[in-house]
């Protein structure tokens, strides 16, 4: 009885999720930037770990559909606390088109950090990759970002390969060092309610069975990434018998690195299982936040 349950919730969640996936391509008059604000306010630099290497890079944090600041802010402050990293900005994208910065900046911080937050947090896919690519060109021009790594958790994951995928030979931008993604949705709903076993899963080639509309316009535009990234791809598996984090299949999470094969400088994939590993647990999990570090500094 308690297994016809949990199948009966996973086919409902299946439901809204599908619902979501379609809605986050289906929304066609989100609004552009039309202004750019900054609030800036004095601040000493943090003296960082000797442990960590230090440098200029800016690591950009983005949330996934239906979150906040808070989706990222348990890594941001795992990172300050370690000494590996400071946050620097704030950047919020409004409904009305405003971008505002909002922080301390100084050419003195060393791994400056920069957190952005999308007020209209179910915009579509397209309206917030057009975002993203536009507070990079405004770190690269008012801030004199030359490079930048980028964390993102959920479709933010989506958001920030997607960018890399469509504005890869845009010099406006700074130029992506690495990228960490966690439970990123790359191929949808692909291989949700698996009934092999994670080793199984694991064993079988990252390209997907079925192609989703999204994971094939990315393969369309892999010529365009970026040379010499680095990439962290963290999976999750509640270990409830269906290999998926409650939201994204360990296929479609995978499915990144099919698309990115050949392209990348180094690829790794880190797998977690268990309660701690479900979608909106990995972005607060102690590991995923102390792999971040490592590999980010």
């Amino acid at each position: 009885m308690r297994r016809f349950r949990r199948v009966f919730q996973l086919i409902l969640l299946v439901f809204v999720i599908g619902a979501t996936v379609i809605l986050i391509g289906a929304r066609n008059n989100d609004p552009k930037i039309t202004k750019v604000t900054s609030q800036l306010k004095p601040q000493a630099a943090l003296k960082l770990s000797h442990h960590y290497q230090k440098s200029k890079t800016a690591t950009v944090f983005l949330h996934g559909y239906n979150g906040g600041a808070y989706s990222t802010n348990y890594l941001i402050k795992h990172a300050e606390k370690a000494g590996a990293a400071q946050k620097a900005l704030v950047v919020h994208v409004y409904k009305n088109g405003v971008m505002a910065f909002k922080g301390y900046w100084h050419q003195s911080i060393k791994n400056p950090m920069v957190q952005v937050v999308f007020q209209d947090n179910h915009a579509s896919q397209k309206t917030q990759v057009y975002w993203l690519h536009q507070v990079l060109v405004q770190l690269k021009t008012r801030y004199g970002v030359a490079r930048y790594n980028a964390v993102g958790h959920s479709l933010g994951a989506n958001d920030i390969v997607n960018q890399a995928l469509k504005y890869g030979h845009d010099k406006r931008l700074p130029k992506l060092n690495k990228i960490v993604t966690i439970g990123g949705p790359f191929d949808g709903l692909t291989g949700y309610l698996n009934a092999e076993t994670e080793h199984q899963v694991r064993q079988v080639a990252a390209k997907p069975v079925r192609f989703t509309h999204h994971f094939a316009a990315m393969l369309k535009h892999r010529q365009n990434f970026p040379q010499n990234v680095k990439m962290l791809n963290v999976i999750g598996d509640t270990d409830d018998g269906f290999n998926n984090d409650g939201y994204v299949s360990v296929a479609s999470a995978r499915s990144i690195g099919y698309v990115l094969q050949h392209k990348l400088a180094t690829y790794e994939e880190q797998f977690y299982s268990g309660t701690t590993a479900a979608h909106c647990a990995l972005n607060q999990n102690p590991q995923v936040a102390r792999s971040m570090i490592s590999f980010l500094w």
